[in-house]
């Protein structure tokens, strides 16, 4: 009893000291100190006098940095501060690699706008059919020397919209997420970009990734206010079809996807085909007895598709919903359809057998074998850019 009244007496002290003043004692204060100087000047040992000059230098930017941290407020000051930290680049290549800076970049080795703009336009066009992994690299040589130089204007946002339609073409949700999260910011800046293309792009990727919470409540309100454009009613209506489970009109909306012009809206989508064709297949086998035709599969489950519509083409034009969404009824399977379709099938564990001529599924064979295969392209670490043929075509 009475160690349990001092543990108490104890805690009540320890409760009564303000936060502020438990942070600012003086054993406090010499644990800070120690902590900072772990990472010292940054002058090298045998380095010369240019290194003791960089160290020198970077110490002071240190300095300043630690002053602005402890509460500087004038805005005149702050500006000069990061003016003094802002270069201008005046390296001429179109191409370089990108690196991690740990330290001060070199102006010799940043580009200025005018360089950038010619480098994104090599990237569009004779470049564009490069492997992904020299695309990533030498789009994030450009993010970097923007940020180096502090721009932000249209062009910034050109960068970041085609390296995120890159990446949703390489299905690369991480980068696509960061080049979008960028976006947001810029957008709300108020730099001109493709802002309705890239806001059906977020309500897609919350869809697809299920991601949730108050950010993706505002970005489905912003939404909504925006309707009437049809790629934003097309991204909701999707994702109204992935939280019902309804496969048949997700494959409608994915065969109008090419109408928007967009190749990501398709790039997005195809990221949950996979899961979408098992869910129905699941359902398909417990509602259908005894047997189900492949071929009605193959045009449910979107097998069809990559023929269901061309831009120009009037013979499959998209029909508008009433929710404003394009839509198309993807066409009839043709024998190759029924093919890849049965290959698809029989990889998920269904029993799939000839039926007077024509390829059925036997649903009550097929319900209890249903499974997902193991991804065969997945690699351990979970990024495919950095797979060992990948790595090894890039020489």
């Amino acid at each position: 009893a009475a160690k349990e009244a001092a543990a108490n007496d104890k805690k009540r002290s320890h409760a009564s000291v303000p936060l502020e003043e438990e942070l600012d004692t003086d054993a406090e204060r010499a644990k800070r100190a120690r902590r900072m100087g772990r990472f010292g000047t940054g002058e090298a040992v045998g380095g010369g006098k240019k290194a003791a000059q960089l160290a020198a230098e970077r110490h002071e930017r240190l300095k300043s940095m630690k002053l602005v941290a402890a509460g500087v407020d004038n805005d005149e000051e702050k500006e000069e501060f990061w003016d003094s930290l802002t270069i201008r680049g005046t390296n001429t290549n179109l191409e370089k690699s990108y690196f991690r800076l740990t330290s001060a970049p070199d102006p010799a080795t940043v580009r200025p706008q005018p360089i950038l703009e010619k480098a994104l336009r090599r990237l569009k066009t004779e470049a564009a059919g490069e492997s992904y992994f020299y695309l990533q690299d030498q789009m994030k040589a450009l993010r970097q020397d923007l940020t180096v130089q502090r721009i932000r204007n249209s062009f910034t946002a050109e960068v970041y919209e085609h390296h995120a339609r890159v990446a949703l073409a390489n299905q690369d949700l991480g980068e696509f997420n960061q080049c979008q999260t960028v976006l947001k910011t810029l957008y709300g800046e108020g730099v001109s970009g493709q802002e309705v293309e890239f806001l059906a792009y977020r309500v897609l990727y919350s869809a697809i990734t299920g991601v949730t919470g108050s950010n993706i409540n505002t970005v489905l309100s912003t939404a909504c206010a925006m309707r009437t454009e049809p790629a934003i009613a097309h991204a909701l209506a999707v994702r109204s079809a992935l939280q019902e489970d309804n496969a048949v009109e997700y494959f409608r909306l994915l065969g109008a996807a090419p109408s928007l012009g967009h190749s990501g809206t398709g790039d997005l989508m195809s990221q949950k085909n996979e899961q979408v064709r098992f869910r129905h297949v699941t359902v398909a086998c417990k509602a259908f007895q005894p047997r189900v035709p492949v071929a009605h599969l193959a045009r449910v489950l979107g097998f069809t598709t990559h023929r269901a519509y061309v831009p120009g083409d009037g013979e499959r034009d998209p029909v508008v919903g009433p929710d404003g969404a394009p839509r198309v009824d993807p066409p009839w399977a043709q024998p190759e359809d029924v093919a890849e379709c049965v290959n698809w099938l029989e990889a998920h564990g269904a029993v799939v057998k000839d039926d007077g001529g024509v390829p059925s599924v036997d649903c009550k064979e097929s319900a209890p074998r249903l499974f997902v295969p193991e991804d065969k392209n997945a690699v351990a670490h979970g990024d495919q850019t950095l797979d060992i043929a990948d790595f090894m075509a890039s020489f």
